[in-house]
């Protein structure tokens, strides 16, 4: 499957695009996206890396929020 986050995987079965379907919490540091091929109707669950700075969560960084001096 797919090792970039912004690919879409190709189905192994009739070789169409997947769709992604989901997108859930998976152990940590790793996120579970799911696709599904519209064509043959498979599902694949592909595991991703999931680097904590380039997430939503950095944006307190800003905002007013500023270390100490």
């Amino acid at each position: 499957m797919a090792a970039s986050t912004n690919e879409r995987p190709m189905c192994p079965v009739c070789k169409h695009r997947m769709a992604l379907a989901r997108i859930s919490p998976g152990p940590r540091g790793f996120d579970e996206r799911t696709f599904e091929c519209s064509t043959c109707e498979r599902t694949e669950v592909v595991r991703f890396a999931v680097d904590p700075m380039q997430t939503d969560a950095v944006g307190w960084l800003a905002g007013e929020l500023k270390p100490p001096n």
